[in-house]
């Protein structure tokens, strides 16, 4: 492991692209440095802290030769080794097919990228249902304006440094998105996509449902645990950008064999101040990175934006989770970007410690390459 940990900073840290005919290789990762202060304010727990994680810390190789890519990523942020991206794709006109661990097509904020998201985490209809990188093969076409995909996975790597076994578990999913409005500086896109879970009476993974209020450091407060063996979930997402404006709204709920279910929801907007626009990308269903009009390198100021986001997760016998969230972010250089977030949740019902209440504040500094 230690070689391989030192193989892979060396080439972070060389020259950012070798091409040999048609094959090229180069060094991809990125490092989030996240420092909190939040309080919990429930009936079985009173607590306040400070604390910070290097939540991310991820350093692949990606590169291709003629119809061939490939993506390969170890993460080692959060006091463990995880496997990331570890895939193959070959790709031909508007169609693909990719093998090994990857996302499964579910959810528009959990397919995109982290380092693009408005807020430091994902909203609890990406956190509550397991989704995960799984081993697998994906097969997806796409149009100027719609995508579909579909695949089959097995189990998921797990974070042990030891020997990374694979969950014992097989997922069935796929997405469908539309955008009828696909213009520079303007969309409306909207998307569908289901998943068929199912994990063998033996595995000591349950089915559960389970999110944290925006905040990695804080603790999950809802958490449903089943002992059902199948379940199905269903989602919706619709994103509308607007010049400077973007709005994104998500649901999705799952059933557990009808022994336990949950629905998750999120509406979130943001406003670039300084006048860019989110970018979208059709052919995945995705928002993809902004660049500042005016870089600091430049002599600008960067983009800045300002972010707002309510969501929920709602079980039927664990208890309700609601949380508020106000951010700023500022995209320093294009693969720079410093990020503000307050967080106040309000959890009801039989949850963990009871019913209360956290509010936190948090702030992210993120590096990402190439």
């Amino acid at each position: 492991m230690f070689r391989l940990v030192s193989l892979l900073a060396l080439l972070a840290s060389a020259s950012p692209a070798v091409a040999q005919e048609a094959f090229t290789i180069e060094a991809r990762g990125r490092i989030f440095v996240d420092v909190a202060s939040f309080e919990e304010d429930f009936a079985a727990r009173q607590n306040s802290a400070e604390d910070s994680t290097l939540r991310a810390a991820r350093m692949g190789l990606q590169g291709g030769w003629d119809d061939f890519s490939f993506v390969a990523e170890l993460d080692f942020g959060g006091d463990k080794v995880s496997f990331k991206d570890v895939r193959l794709r070959w790709s031909g006109e508007n169609f693909r097919i990719t093998f090994g661990n990857q996302k499964t097509p579910n959810s528009i904020e959990y397919l995109t990228s982290s380092t693009v998201n408005s807020f430091m985490e994902r909203a609890q209809p990406a956190q509550a249902f397991r989704y995960d990188r799984r081993i697998g093969i994906l097969v997806d076409h796409s149009g100027e304006n719609y995508s579909v995909a579909a695949g089959v996975f097995g189990g998921s790597i797990g974070d042990s440094t030891a020997d990374f076994d694979i969950s014992d578990s097989t997922v069935i999913a796929g997405r469908a998105t539309f955008a009828p409005i696909n213009e520079s500086g303007r969309v409306l896109h909207l998307g569908v996509h289901a998943r068929q879970y199912h994990r063998d009476a033996g595995e000591p993974q349950s089915i559960r449902f389970r999110a944290r209020p925006g905040a990695s450091l804080a603790d999950r407060y809802v958490d449903q645990r089943t002992m059902a063996e199948n379940s199905t979930l269903i989602g919706v997402e619709a994103l509308y950008i607007n010049g400077p404006f973007h709005v994104l709204a998500e649901l999705a709920t799952e059933d557990a064999e009808g022994a336990a279910d949950a629905t998750a929801w999120g509406v979130s907007g943001g406003w670039m101040l300084t006048g860019e626009s989110r970018v979208y990308r059709a052919s995945e269903g995705v928002m993809r990175g902004v660049s500042p009009a005016q870089s600091l390198s430049n002599g600008g100021w960067g983009a800045w934006e300002i972010v707002g986001r309510i969501d929920q997760l709602d079980t039927d016998s664990a208890g309700r989770q609601t949380a508020y969230t106000a951010g700023l972010n500022w995209q320093v250089e294009r693969n720079v970007r410093v990020m503000a977030n307050v967080i106040l949740a309000d959890v009801e019902g039989p949850a963990r410690f009871g019913e209360g209440d956290f509010q936190g504040f948090q702030m992210r500094f993120q590096l990402t390459w190439p």
